[in-house]
């Protein structure tokens, strides 16, 4: 007879495990509150956790690209948008430029810190 136990056994969920289940809104870029409208224009991504891709709108352009998380690190590459104007294009390229540099992340709750080392970058809320 062959007994099996389940201790010790449980999986780990990967850091992103729940990440995929709501939108994340650009709240605060490094360390300036965001001018939320509540429409589609906020600035947003949503992760595609399977896949490690993320997709969103940089607040003018629609976005995606590829993600890695590991522990408490995260890369943002390949990031590419579509190409159209608008008057805030200058906040959409500083919230992208940002996404690049991006190397840690913290979850406290319904926020998630993207950080450049201890500098945080950005600070998005899920909706």
């Amino acid at each position: 007879m062959i007994i099996v136990t389940g201790l010790g056994c449980s999986p780990k969920l990967s850091p992103d495990a729940n990440w995929g289940r709501q939108r994340w809104v650009v709240t605060e870029m490094k360390g300036v509150p965001v001018q939320l409208s509540g429409g589609r224009r906020d600035a947003f991504i949503e992760f595609r956790i399977n896949e490690k891709r993320f997709a969103g709108n940089g607040g003018c352009n629609q976005i995606n690209g590829n993600y890695s998380v590991d522990k408490n690190n995260i890369h943002f590459s390949e990031v590419i948008s579509t190409k159209m104007s608008c008057e805030d294009i200058a906040f959409e390229n500083t919230f992208l430029d940002l996404l690049n540099k991006v190397d840690r992340f913290e979850q406290k709750e319904d926020r998630l810190l993207l950080k450049r080392k201890r500098e945080t970058l950005l600070i998005l809320n899920s909706r």
